[in-house]
């Protein structure tokens, strides 16, 4: 999820061109799934998870905050096959959040960073992918060191690294925490704080790079854009961006929408997305990874889940997301 943040007329203007010329011209027929893996974003839960394994769906990104009933359940599962995607963040460092900003444990420096991935890095040694933070530059994730700074970010990146092939040689860890592919104003602006990262010196710190493609409010890539183009040309430019820009395989750590809560939308139409969106996004070679955001809803909201908040029945998306997966 994101924060819109305002930019010229004219830098929308000669984006959306660029956009348009580099990516009208390339489209290709999307016919088939060019994908290692279909995961899912959840939280280690032993109704949900030992489900969707039972399904053939063996892959997860969890959020990372050393407490000892995460620990227990992670292990569990990781015993019976799950395999998961750490996400190191505000939670793994102690800070709380709100939609206001951080709560408290607020003021979290680069050396409390550094002691909070060295113990994520002891304490789940099942994990062998870690994810640096998610999404840095929405204000509510904001707190202590990471503020926005791409400098700070870097270094964060650096620290990390180096803590987590210390211990295991053999890691996989994913930079960016999920930059945006929509809407392109937004993506102007995030991009220019992954460049300078990239600049910094990130490129020798990252394995692969995560990004989130959400397209709200409309739920049909097809659909054209204020940007004059339509969601999937808007994908296809974005993810051309940073695969231009780090050369690092692509994992879209996050994307989704949900089945409730606009005109339209309801478990046919979130079923129909998915398929759409799963065979846009794997259409790229590099793009290596994709986690549907998420298992299953809070019941709260918007439901982005797969698995019905309340009942657990697997909604037409899951059956979807299965038949891609190839089961």
């Amino acid at each position: 999820m994101r924060i819109i943040y305002a930019i010229t007329a004219s830098a929308l203007i000669i984006i959306s061109l660029i956009a348009l010329v580099a990516y009208r011209s390339m489209q290709s027929p999307i016919t088939s799934i060019r994908i290692s893996k279909l995961c899912l974003n959840a939280p280690p839960n032993m109704h949900t998870d030992i489900y969707a394994l039972n399904e053939g769906i063996s892959c997860f990104r969890t959020d990372i905050s050393l407490n000892q009933s995460e620990s227990s359940s992670l292990k569990n599962l990781s015993y019976a096959g799950a395999e998961y995607l750490g996400i190191l963040d505000y939670q793994t460092v102690g800070a709380r959040i709100s939609y206001n900003g951080c709560v408290s444990g607020c003021n979290w420096t680069l050396g409390d960073w550094n002691k909070s991935v060295l113990n994520a890095a002891i304490e789940y040694p099942e994990i062998s992918e870690w994810e640096i933070y998610n999404e840095p530059l929405v204000g509510k994730f904001m707190s202590g060191y990471e503020n926005g700074n791409a400098t700070h970010y870097f270094m964060m990146i650096r620290s990390a690294y180096r803590i987590i092939k210390s211990k295991d040689p053999n890691a996989t860890v994913v930079c960016f925490g999920g930059a945006q592919l929509y809407p392109i104003q937004y993506v102007q602006y995030e991009y220019q704080f992954y460049a300078k990262a990239w600049a910094d010196g990130a490129s020798k710190y990252c394995d692969a790079i995560s990004v989130h493609a959400y397209s709200l409010p409309y739920y049909d890539l097809n659909q054209a854009t204020p940007a004059g183009m339509t969601v999937a040309e808007e994908y296809n430019y974005s993810l051309g961006l940073y695969e231009n820009l780090t050369g690092k395989p692509v994992w879209v750590t996050e994307t989704g929408i949900p089945s409730n809560g606009q005109p339209g939308l309801s478990d046919a139409a979130q079923a129909s997305f998915l398929r759409q969106d799963i065979i846009l996004l794997s259409s790229h070679p590099y793009v290596t990874r994709i986690y549907w955001f998420n298992i299953q809803g809070s019941g709260n909201g918007l439901d982005y889940g797969l698995l019905n908040s309340t009942t657990s029945v697997p909604k037409p998306a899951w059956i979807q997301l299965l038949k891609l997966s190839g089961r």
